[in-house]
């Protein structure tokens, strides 16, 4: 066999190997992590194509030992609580949620700016308070990039696993409250991510 039938030979097998492969796709990109103590998985959440895991459901309501800090104006924080996160929720130009910790406790709050400072440093004050420390362990929180049967909404709020909602909320910023809402029909795109271990 001469050369240049080698190479054609060569040249048809690669590509019916290519073809048989499918189209190519490049991977995702990934977000640049500045702090590896803290590192964020990047999230895609569906609606659940499997069985869903048995979880923990808060109702909403914050047990007293959280109820204390609905009414309380920050900053600053009491002593002993520490910030995971805090955003503002989109569509909204007075509200916001905030990641807190206590000790081993970790709780969402829903808040609003009740004034500015001379300085224009926003003041807030806890509206609600959902309690996370009884969700289920391996839990991701996604705080935005929420949609219900395909329409954006920044009141949503899910946790999940594996590219399957688990447990939804609904940050109701005319109520100022959490609600317990059912997952089917939710769907997450965000890079917030972050781990309810």
């Amino acid at each position: 066999m001469n050369k240049q039938l080698k190479k054609l030979m060569l040249v048809v097998i690669t590509v019916l190997l290519l073809a048989a492969c499918g189209p190519f796709e490049p991977a995702p990109e990934l977000p640049v992590i500045e702090n590896p103590a803290e590192t964020p998985e990047p999230v895609v959440i569906a609606e659940p194509t499997q069985d869903i895991p048995t979880a923990v459901l808060s109702d909403g309501s914050a047990p007293e030992k959280f109820s204390k800090y609905i009414g309380l104006s920050y900053p600053p924080f009491p002593a002993g609580l520490t910030e995971g996160f805090s955003m503002m929720i989109q569509g909204t130009e007075d509200h916001g949620l905030w990641l807190v910790m206590d000790g081993a406790d970790k709780m969402l709050w829903l808040s609003e700016i009740t004034h500015y400072d001379a300085n224009g440093t926003a003041f807030w004050e806890v509206r609600d308070v959902l309690v996370l420390s009884n969700v289920e362990a391996g839990l991701i929180l996604i705080p935005d990039g929420c949609s219900l049967n395909d329409v954006p909404n920044s009141e949503i709020i899910s946790a999940g696993r594996n590219g399957v909602i688990v447990l939804a909320w609904r940050a109701n910023t005319s109520l100022d409250k959490f609600e317990v809402i059912p997952p089917d029909g939710i769907k997450c795109n965000s890079d917030k991510g972050v781990s309810l271990d």
